[in-house]
């Protein structure tokens, strides 16, 4: 069961994201289909999975609750036959198979009006690990920062979280803005103020006006290519 696993994700995520070529219904495949997967991937799994079932009408498919745990938990305990997760597989996941299958990058999010334009990984970590607490240590104006968190568990947090080795460590700074919109509000309209979203929102918002920034990250501009390619760190696959 594990090793075809993620080739099931595969095609999930094809479906979900291009039209499937015309073909006739496949009966061969039956049985349930149990997925494991938090935040902003389960929107596009479950419209994915409404095609899955279009061309093998004998498999439900079906979520599990996660209530916030781990994926892979489900995974682990039988409960679900799929985990989405939004990372590369650790070494003590060795027992599990898995495939990229998509990218999200994630995005460090300041006031259009603000002076910093770019920062390094190892700034980025002291940022919201509250080491840098003025926008002047990072060639900024002479202004306490206010970092903008998001919900523990849901979105990009998780994520970000894993790949600054922050778990359990972010500084509280303004407390907790959720959701996405909410937090691109407060950061636009406060100058001083500072927080993290997935990058295509954020370019989005970018692209329309709205008064935000993304950071560059090491010198690499914060681009879907750039995360495809590898090139900007900061991001989740």
């Amino acid at each position: 069961m594990q090793a075809g696993l993620f080739v099931v994700i595969g095609l999930i995520l094809s479906w979900g994201l291009d039209p499937p070529p015309t073909c006739a219904a496949d009966m061969s495949l039956t049985g349930k289909l149990t997925i494991s997967v938090t935040g902003r991937e389960q929107a596009l799994f479950e419209k994915a999975s409404v095609k899955f079932e279009k061309l093998h009408p004998r498999v439900r498919v079906r979520f599990a609750t996660t209530d916030g745990r781990d994926p892979l938990a489900a995974l682990a305990d039988g409960s679900a036959d799929i985990a989405v997760t939004g990372g590369s597989m650790k070494p003590e996941e060795k027992d599990w198979i898995g495939t990229t299958v998509g990218w999200e990058g994630i995005a460090i999010m300041v006031n259009a009006s603000n002076r910093v334009q770019e920062v390094t990984l190892k700034q980025v970590t002291d940022l919201f690990g509250g080491a840098v607490k003025t926008w002047s240590e990072l060639g900024g104006l002479e202004a306490r920062i206010t970092v903008v968190n998001r919900e523990e568990g849901k979105g990009v947090r998780p994520y970000l979280e894993q790949l600054l080795s922050l778990g359990g460590k972010f500084v509280n700074g303004k407390g907790v803005v959720e959701p996405d919109k909410e937090a691109i509000r407060f950061v636009s309209g406060n100058l001083n103020a500072v927080s993290y979203i997935n990058l295509s929102t954020g370019a989005g918002n970018v692209s329309v006006g709205v008064p935000i920034r993304l950071l560059t990250i090491d010198k690499v501009d914060p681009e879907p290519a750039n995360v495809s390619s590898g090139a900007y760190k900061i991001s989740c696959h």
